[in-house]
C-alpha cells in the first residue's frame, strides 16, 4: 500500500486530473447518447443501447484497474520486453484475418467469450514502446537509419490496420513517428524534407481525382528537383529523396483503387462538397455541423439535444460524439474539451523533458503524440475540416 501511495505521488496531478476529466464528460455524453429524444418525445426508436453506457463504465472500471497494475510494473521491464509486445501485437492483427468475425464488411476485431477487442487499440500502444526502444539506442544519431528503422516498425501494422479496413487508425502509426524522432535528434530540417513524400502524393491525388491531371503533380516534381539543386544536399540524399517523391506520386494512384467505395466517396465528398450527396456520402458531416451550430454558446443543456436525440446525428455515441458535445454543452462545453486534451499533450511534452531516461522521455513524446493526433483528427471531422476516416475520440 506505501508502495502505491510512493508511485501515485509520483504521478503528473494536471494530466491524471484531465484524464479522470475527459473520462467522466465521455460517460456524461454516452449516458445522453442512450437517452433518447430530448423532452421524452415517443415513439423514437432509440438506436443507441443504453447498455453501451454500461460497457464503457465497465470498460473505464478495466482501465484504471490496468493503469494500476501497469503503475506498479518497473518502466525497465517495458523497456526491455518493447519489442515482444510489438511481435504479439502483430501477431494479434494478423489473427483478425484468421479468426476474427467480419462485421460490415470489416476485420477488425477478436472475440474472447465476452469480450470483443480491436488489436489496433493495443497495437498503438505496442508501437509507442517498440519506437522508444529503437530511438532510445542513440539511433537519432544517424537520420536515415532511424528513418528506415522507423518505418520498418510503423509500416507493418499500417499495412495490416489498412487492410482491415481502417485507414484513420493505420494513419496513427505513421504520425506516432515523426514527433519521436525529432525528440531523438533528428533534425526537424531533414524531417521537413521527408515530408515531401506525403506532399507528393497529395498533390498527385488532388490533380488525378479532382483536376483530372497530372499537371500539378508534373510542375511539384520540377520544383522539387531545383530544390534539391539549389539546397546542395549530398547526392545519396538527393537520390533518396527523389526516389521516395516518385514512389509516393505514382503510388497513390495504385492506393485509391485499393480503398473502398465509401472511402473514397468521403474523401470526394470533403474535396469536392459541392457535388457531394447531403442524404448520402456527406450526411454525416452535415448533421455534425448542424448539431455543433445548434448548440451556440451555452449548449441546449445536458440530454437535451434534438439531433442526437431524434438520432438525426449517425454514430453520435462513437465517431461524433464531440457533435454531441457541441450540440449539448455549447462552445463552452467544446473549448472544454479541447482545452483537457491540450492539458494531456502539454503534460506529456513536460514530462518528456524532464525524464531521466530516454526511453521514458520517448515514452512521453509518444503518448502525448497519439493523443494529439487522434483528437485533432477526430474533432477535425466533426467541423467539417478534415475527410470522414471513422478515428474515435480518446476516452
Amino acid at each position: 500500500m506505501n508502495r502505491y501511495l510512493q508511485l501515485i505521488s509520483r504521478t503528473d496531478p494536471a494530466a491524471l486530473v484531465a484524464w479522470l476529466a475527459l473520462a467522466v464528460v465521455g460517460l456524461a455524453t454516452i449516458f445522453s447518447c442512450s437517452h433518447g429524444a430530448a423532452g421524452g418525445a415517443e415513439g423514437v426508436k432509440l438506436t443507441v443501447s443504453p447498455a453501451t453506457f454500461t460497457n464503457q463504465l465497465l470498460w473505464l472500471g478495466l482501465g484504471l484497474l490496468g493503469a494500476a497494475t501497469v503503475l506498479a510494473i518497473p518502466l525497465r521491464f517495458f523497456e526491455t520486453f518493447a519489442f515482444v509486445l510489438y511481435g504479439l501485437a502483430l501477431a494479434a492483427l494478423v489473427a483478425v484475418f484468421l479468426i476474427g468475425p467480419e462485421r460490415a464488411g470489416t476485420h477488425r476485431w477478436l472475440v474472447l467469450g465476452p469480450l470483443s477487442l480491436q488489436p489496433s487499440e493495443v497495437a498503438k500502444v505496442a508501437v509507442i514502446f517498440a519506437l522508444a526502444r529503437f530511438l532510445a539506442a542513440g539511433n537519432g544519431r544517424h537520420p536515415f537509419l532511424t528513418v528506415l528503422g522507423v518505418l520498418g516498425l510503423c509500416l507493418p501494422p499500417f499495412l495490416l490496420v489498412l487492410k482491415e479496413p481502417d485507414l484513420g487508425t493505420a494513419l496513427v502509426f505513421l504520425a506516432m513517428g515523426v514527433p519521436m524522432m525529432f525528440f531523438a535528434g533528428v533534425r526537424g530540417t531533414f524531417l521537413l524534407a521527408l515530408a515531401s513524400p506525403f506532399l507528393s502524393g497529395m498533390v498527385m491525388f488532388y490533380g488525378q481525382e479532382v483536376l483530372s491531371s497530372t499537371w500539378p503533380w508534373a510542375l511539384y516534381f520540377i520544383g522539387l528537383l531545383a530544390a534539391l539543386f539549389f539546397s546542395r544536399l549530398y547526392m545519396f540524399q538527393s537520390l533518396l529523396l527523389v526516389t521516395a517523391n516518385l514512389a509516393v506520386g505514382l503510388g497513390v494512384p495504385l492506393l485509391w483503387e485499393r480503398l473502398k467505395p465509401y472511402q473514397q466517396d468521403r474523401i470526394l465528398t470533403f474535396f469536392k462538397p459541392q457535388e457531394g450527396d447531403l442524404l448520402g456520402t456527406g450526411y454525416q458531416v452535415f448533421q455534425s455541423k448542424v448539431a455543433i451550430g445548434s448548440g451556440g454558446i451555452l449548449g441546449k443543456g445536458w440530454l437535451e439535444g434534438t439531433q442526437k436525440g431524434l438520432a438525426f446525428l449517425p454514430e453520435r455515441h462513437t465517431d461524433f460524439i464531440f457533435s454531441v458535445v457541441g450540440e449539448e454543452l455549447g462552445l463552452w462545453g467544446t473549448l472544454m474539451v479541447v482545452g483537457l486534451f491540450a492539458v494531456l499533450v502539454a503534460r506529456s511534452l513536460r514530462i518528456a523533458t524532464q525524464a531521466k531516461s530516454s526511453f521514458a522521455g520517448l515514452l512521453a513524446v509518444g503518448v502525448g503524440t497519439y493523443f494529439f493526433f487522434q483528437s485533432f483528427v477526430n474533432i477535425s471531422i466533426t467541423l467539417g475540416l478534415l475527410p470522414v476516416t471513422g478515428l474515435p475520440l480518446p476516452l
